[in-house]
């Protein structure tokens, strides 16, 4: 019972709950289509689409009273009020104290159960801008104009009359203000961390355990604008007639397949481009289908798909389009629309038998500009992947830099403990000759009596403790302010550890590969540090410096020698300028290879990439 309750507190529970209603408030949409389909556009979306705010009910109520409470008082206009809605905005009311101040709460509460008596104040005009025209005037081919019913007159006079109730903002009043008082001065909950609703709304939607709830919520809230735009066609323009009756529901609901846009981006793509060429030969008017077909290109191209790929499906994908148009003919026409055989087939004014319905169909051929228009959200999707790859650079970039700043910082540490180490060794050395001395004079002491033995042997004490002293100090100096031991004293990395270094630093604009020959346990743990960290530095210099796509690390492991090589297609350098320009990584690449009389070789130009090779003599140190 505790992690069921622990569940409905939690934004996957939000989510959840807002998908329910907005599937439920398509429903109560389409029991009251006879009304708003006669709508305006905009307020029907509003409804529509209200519930989404419920997934904001626990990390930005405010906005969610407010936005479920407006969406509550414009279902009524739409003619049926949608309860739902209501109950999400009590559920954003109840979780209100927990998120801000008791009293942002109380105003919030105030607020939001005065904002439907503002509204309901000027509810006349508020009708008036949904309903603009009762009726509408149809023209025909032949120039006819028919006038024409839209939304009936009794349903308009019976919304017209229509008025939020008193009691409902009642509810919400009491709704909110036991929330408050239940939170504060019943349970005594600590008081809320102040954060801004859009510092709330970037934590939902920037959190990943959240991905395929949000990315649901979004393609079920984009089935309802399909929805809603489709049977506005086919109610008030008349469109859809000669197409099966499953058909608008079907391309309504093919948005569905945006909730795996970024996992298989390439199918939303096919499937809207089918459901959006369909929908253009009956209604070439109808727009959600192509803001579905736009949000799918959209995604292709800012994904992680291959960019060649990404050309290569949406392009071939916008070009089939109008070429299906151009060629398509009645055979493969009358199996789309099975109705054409049952139309009639008449003379036109030029004696020739026509089927004047397919004409129709045919004529609304998808034009190649509408191909090239949907090309752009195809390139804000690259921009977007671009924009992600810099900001994925940068924050790489700025991490080593901190951790090369921090390894400089310890090595300054390292080399100061090393001078005290030193400095202590010589006092511990002295220490140790006074007692050498001082026991060496022992035999002479013994002629001289007891009182000279004693103060010989109370002399080696006293110098016996000073150096005991002192080496505690001098292994202190080895620690660091908690205790830990000097890193230098740890196991340090080999040849064995170039796989996890390559791996974590390959990332989809660098490819790093890694190839080794020989067997690694040959090379000496000294020889094994001095090339990894060889590879090491050669790698961070690529990823700070380099620009480079490709990186090739070969490791080559003989009897005799130990051959490490790095090469990059990046953008190069000049060796001669970075050798006078104090490069520190170069110079200690130098030095290690130096230490074990090895030879360091650095390749490179100016737009020609760079080659670091080492290699390090093995034979006297396996002899040995």
């Amino acid at each position: 019972m505790t992690r069921v309750r622990q569940f409905f507190g939690t934004p996957y529970a939000d989510i959840l709950l807002a998908l329910v209603v907005l599937a439920v408030t398509q429903v109560v949409l389409l029991r009251s289509a006879e009304d708003w389909a006669w709508a305006t556009l905009v307020f029907t979306l509003a409804v529509a689409l209200a519930p989404v705010l419920i997934a904001l009910a626990g990390t930005a109520p405010v906005w969610a009273a407010v936005g479920l409470v407006v969406g509550t008082f414009l279902s009524m206009s739409l003619g049926r009020t949608n309860w739902l809605l209501m109950a999400g905005c009590c559920l954003a009311l109840v979780r209100l104290p927990r998120r801000v101040p008791a009293l942002t709460a109380v105003l919030t509460v105030g607020a939001v159960a005065a904002l439907p008596m503002l509204l309901n104040a000027v509810r006349d005009r508020i009708v008036s801008l949904i309903y603009p025209n009762v009726h509408y005037e149809l023209t025909h081919a032949d120039g006819t104009i028919e006038t024409r019913l839209g939304i009936a007159q009794h349903r308009f006079d019976q919304i017209w009359v229509a008025s939020w109730p008193w009691w409902q903002s009642l509810l919400l009043v009491a709704v909110g203000i036991g929330a408050v008082a239940w939170t504060w001065f019943v349970r005594k909950e600590p008081r809320p961390r102040r954060v801004t609703g859009r510092e709330s709304l970037a934590a939902l939607l920037g959190d990943p355990r959240h991905q395929w709830g949000l990315d649901a919520l979004f393609a079920v809230a984009m089935s309802s604008v399909l929805l809603i735009d489709l049977w506005r066609d086919q109610v008030a323009d008349g469109n859809w007639w000669s197409a099966p009756g499953w058909m608008p529901w079907a391309i309504a609901y093919s948005a569905l397949v945006l909730l795996v846009r970024r996992r298989w981006p390439v199918l939303p793509v096919v499937v809207l481009a089918v459901s959006a060429l369909v929908t253009y030969w009956q209604s070439p008017q109808s727009w959600a289908v192509l803001v579905a077909l736009a949000v799918a290109l959209f995604s292709l191209a800012a994904g992680r798909t291959k960019v060649r790929w990404v050309l290569v499906s949406s392009v071939a994908v916008l070009a089939v389009l109008p070429l299906i148009a151009w060629r398509i003919r009645y055979p493969q026409m009358s199996l789309i629309f099975p109705r054409l055989k049952t139309e009639p087939v008449l003379f036109d004014f030029d004696g020739v038998l026509r089927n004047f319905t397919y004409d129709g169909l045919v004529n609304h051929k998808w034009p190649v500009s509408l191909s090239l228009l949907l090309l752009l959200p195809l390139s804000l999707g690259f921009l977007a992947r671009l924009y992600r790859r810099n900001r994925e650079a940068s924050q790489r970039e700025a991490a080593l830099e901190r951790a090369a700043a921090e390894q400089d910082a310890a090595q300054v540490v390292l080399t100061e403990r090393s001078h005290i180490a030193r400095d202590l060794h010589d006092v511990v050395a002295h220490a140790v000759n006074l007692m050498v001395i001082q026991a060496e004079t022992g035999p002479d002491l013994i002629a001289r009596g007891d009182q000279e033995v004693l103060a010989g042997f109370q002399r080696i004490g006293d110098a016996g403790r000073r150096a005991l002293g002192e080496l505690d100090r001098m292994l202190s100096a080895l620690r660091d302010a908690e205790g830990v031991p000097d890193p230098e004293l740890t196991p340090q990395p080999g040849l064995s550890d170039l796989q996890r270094l390559v791996k974590d630093v390959a990332h989809d604009g660098l490819a790093v590969e890694l190839d080794v020959q020989g067997d690694t346990e040959l090379a000496p743990a000294g020889h094994q540090l001095a090339a990894y960290r060889l590879v090491q530095e050669a790698l961070t210099n690529v990823v700070r410096h380099a620009e480079a796509t490709r990186v090739v690390v070969t490791l080559r492991v003989r009897a005799d020698e130990l051959g490490v090589e790095v090469s990059d297609n990046g953008r190069g350098f000049d060796p001669e300028v970075a050798r006078t320009g104090g490069r520190h990584g170069l110079a200690g690449m130098r030095e290690r290879v130096r230490i074990h009389h090895g030879t360091l070789t650095i390749d490179s130009a100016p737009g020609a990439g760079t080659t670091v090779a080492a290699r390090i003599p093995l034979a006297a140190e396996v002899v040995r």
